[in-house]
Formats: C-alpha cells, structure tokens, sequence
C-alpha cells in the first residue's frame, strides 16, 4: 500500500510504503533510485553484509542509500514495514549526511540520531492504525528537516528529464537539455545522489521494464518488451535485471513474490 505524504515532505518523500505479510520468508532488496527509511514494526530483520558470511541483524528503524547491487534480507515471523520512500536526494536533503557516504549503507537511526529516535519506533510498532503510524513518521523526519528548498535545481531538473525518458536517453542528451557541462553534472549527481546520471538513468530504464514486465499483456512479448526500452534484444535485457536484481523475469514474475517494486520474495 503506497500513502502520500503530507506537503510539507512532498519535495523529499515520494510516498510511503507499507509491507505486511505474515509468510515467513528471505526476501532481496535491490536499487530503483531512490533512498529511504525504514521503520519495522514486526519480527527482527536481518541481511546479509559485506564482511561476514552470517546474517547480521538490522536495527529496527534504519535509513539506506543508493545501491550498487542487489541485498538478502531475512525475516522469521511477520513482515511489518513502515518505508519513507524519498527522492533519490532526499536522505542527503533531510540528514545532511553526504551522498558518498550513505552509499550501498544500511545506518540506524539511532546510530545518527541518537537513542531517543527509540521512541518514535516504540510508538510506531505500539499504533494498532496505519494512518497513525504514517504521522509518526512524518513527525520525526519533519524534525530533521531543514531548508527543504535548497536542492540543487540541475540535479533536480536532470531526474525529472530522466524519469520523462524512462530512463532512456544519454548523458550527452542529458546535457544539452540541461544546459551543464558533464562533469558539472557528473560531480553535482555524485554529491547529492551519490551515483553517475548515467547509473541513475540506467536504473530508471531498469525499473521502466519491470513495470512494463508487471503489466505485460499477451501481446507484448519480452523480446518486444527489451525493444522498447531501448535494449538491443532479449538476452541484454534479461542480463541487465540479473545483474541489477539476481533475478530472471521469469523468477521476478513468480506468484506473490512482488512486495514493492524492488523488493521480491524469494522463493526456494
């Protein structure tokens, strides 16, 4: 279920996501663009990280960055999410944490913002109402939030050309309709999102075939489906997923694996 946020967070949070399920299951997390907050109020999540073989547990509420490659989260009971979905600038916009370093990052929140953001996650998991939830949520990133209008327009200006697009067109292009220069754009990209325009639009094109993959009518084939998001045939598109999300369109399409849009049950 997706919420819109109140209008005092619309330039940093796209909506909010709300997951629950109550399937024991491993689930993969992988990159669609954007950032986020995640506030779990069900049983203990944990992931698999980069220094150790075993899963690590994760904090109850945590932010995430830009991902470079796809994530296994686990979970041994009940699926309950709270997500603040936010632009692809919006952790940056709202912690003042810099880009680079939130990249392929899992942070608490409390590790950022100390112990009384325990609170917040108490009265969330404790709310028996989604709205109810959703308002906590917004009243602790309204409280971090400071000089919301300070983004950098060319940044902005350059997602709202690329999500136009669906992702399809180059940096070259970006440019010129920009009017930038690349490596101004290229640093600007870096400090705010913490990716290049040209990952940022190749997950967009990305995410543009899955959704056309979810609505695929019988009479748009996968072949037709690789052409029309601007890949040269089906064997390229089908190793662009696997290398952005470890999955096949067949897996990815598997009944009930779909939580959100970039986040899949795995099924063995």
């Amino acid at each position: 279920m997706q919420v819109k946020p109140t209008h005092l967070l619309s330039g940093v949070v796209r909506h909010f996501l709300v997951i629950e399920s109550d399937t024991q299951s491993a689930m993969r997390i992988f990159s669609d663009g954007n950032t986020g907050v995640v506030f779990n109020y069900g049983d203990p999540l944990f992931y698999q990280n980069e220094t150790h073989s075993a899963p690590a547990p994760l904090p109850a509420s945590f932010l995430y960055g830009q991902l470079d490659t796809y994530r296994n989260v686990w979970v041994e009971g009940k699926i309950r999410l709270l997500i603040a979905v936010l632009f692809p600038f919006g952790a940056t916009a709202l912690f003042k944490i810099p880009a680079p370093e939130l990249r392929n990052q899992i942070v608490g929140c409390v590790d950022c913002f100390g112990t009384n953001v325990e609170w917040i996650s108490d009265q969330i998991a404790a709310s028996p109402a989604i709205h109810d939830k959703i308002r906590l949520a917004e009243h602790f990133l309204l409280t971090h939030l400071q000089n919301p209008g300070q983004n950098n327009a060319l940044v902005t200006n350059a997602i709202d050309i690329i999500h136009s697009q669906n992702g399809l067109i180059s940096v070259a292009q970006l440019t010129r309709l920009t009017g930038a220069a690349e490596r101004q754009l290229q640093r600007k990209f870096e400090e705010q999102i913490g990716i290049s325009p040209k990952r940022y639009a190749g997950i967009t094109r990305m995410q543009y075939a899955l959704r056309m993959l979810r609505k695929r009518s019988s009479c748009l084939s996968l072949a037709g489906i690789a052409c029309e998001v601007g890949f040269f045939d089906q064997a390229h598109l089908i190793r662009e997923m696997k290398n952005l999300s470890g999955l096949t369109p067949g897996q990815y399409l598997s009944p009930q694996n779909v939580l959100a849009a970039n986040l899949i049950r795995l099924v063995h």
